[in-house]
Formats: structure tokens, C-alpha cells, sequence
């Protein structure tokens, strides 16, 4: 199988569904697995996915934080590409890979009607239209990231004592690209989210 899609969640059952049916209708032709890695959820997010989405490998493990619960779905993939994606974000039926490189990073698009996030979203363009302009980056966000699987597993994948969503992504990106690693930004693999993510 090409291609692993990971989504950590953590007590996700009033966000995960549409992710999960977002992927569900990917354009892509070949076969992908799609794992969901419960974070040691308190609600009902392991008997949902197992109720409503039998096509899911759910795998659980005990509260580690969203970078050991990535790490944990990376050694289980059977992909040669590995793709993380968050459990409240939407991928459109489009989302790309780029697969000539070791990583690649997506881009992000708001569906938030609050004011400061749409604000949020014409910085996060500003970025996009300077990134195309590169050919290569030194950072990819956990929201949308590809990578091989081989080169993810050699570095270690993220540090898990981020205990929370934080900059275990900057980490690893940095290590990679101070390795020589290529990574790209690829603006047609798009997602988008819903929830504000101000911290």
C-alpha cells in the first residue's frame, strides 16, 4: 500500500467525522489506509470511529500527547508515504502529495466566520505566495505533512516530550533540513479546518 494517512485525536468525537468522510471521498485512485490513533480519549471517539467507520484502523494507546500518538501510527503504517493530517481539519478531495522529495507541506485554508481567524487566513496566504516562490522549505506543519515513511522512522520521527501541540513539528523540521533532507511546499494539497486554533 503507497500511501498511510495518520490523524492523532484526543477526545475528537464532535470533529473527527468530518475528516474522516473528507477522506472518504479523495479523488486519489489507489489504495490508501486511513489510522486514527485515540490519544486516550475520555468520550466516545474510539466507539464512534468503530461504530461509523469500520474502513478506519483505530489503534489506542494511553495519553501521550499528539506527537507520540503520530510517532505510534507511523511504526504501524503500511505505507511508503505517511501523511498527517488533524482531526478537525478537512481535506479536499484534491489533496495532493509530492512524492520526488522526503517531505511536503500543505496548505491551510480557514472556514472560521469569526473575524480574527479570516485575519489568520490572509497571513497564512502572504506566507503561501512567498513559498511557492522556493524551491525548497525548512518547515512542515503537522496539519497537512507528507513524508516517506523510511526517512520519518530514521530521524525518529517527532519528539514526544511535547506534551502538547506545539512546536514538535518546527523540531523535526529543523533536524531534517540541518540533515539536508528536501522538503517542498505544495499549495494544491489543501485543507481546511474547523475550529480556531488560537493559543
Amino acid at each position: 500500500m503507497p500511501i498511510s494517512i495518520i490523524i492523532p485525536t484526543y477526545n475528537g468525537a464532535k470533529r473527527i467525522g468530518k475528516c474522516l468522510e473528507a477522506l472518504a471521498q479523495q479523488d486519489y485512485q489507489n489504495d490508501y489506509e486511513i489510522l486514527v490513533v485515540d490519544d486516550g480519549s475520555k468520550d466516545n471517539t474510539a466507539a464512534l470511529i468503530e461504530e461509523k467507520y469500520p474502513q478506519v484502523k483505530l489503534m489506542r494507546q494511553e495519553n501521550a500527547g499528539p506527537a507520540a500518538a503520530r510517532n505510534n501510527g507511523a511504526q504501524h503504517a503500511s505505507g511508503d508515504i505517511i501523511l498527517f493530517t488533524d482531526d478537525d481539519c478537512i481535506p479536499v478531495t484534491d489533496w495532493l502529495l509530492q512524492t520526488a522529495v522526503v517531505a511536503v507541506k500543505g496548505a491551510y485554508l480557514t472556514k472560521q466566520p469569526q473575524l480574527i481567524a479570516r485575519f489568520v487566513q490572509l497571513e497564512y496566504e502572504d506566507k503561501y505566495r512567498l513559498l511557492e516562490k522556493e524551491s525548497y522549505i525548512d518547515f512542515i506543519d503537522t496539519y497537512s505533512a507528507a513524508f516517506r515513511q523510511e526517512v520519518f522512522i530514521k530521524y525518529g520521527g517527532y519528539d514526544s516530550s511535547f506534551p502538547v501541540a506545539c512546536a514538535e513539528d518546527v523540531e523535526l523540521s529543523y533536524r531534517m533540513s540541518y540533515a539536508g533532507e528536501k522538503m517542498v511546499f505544495q499549495p494544491k494539497a489543501r485543507k481546511s479546518t474547523t475550529r480556531t486554533r488560537i493559543r
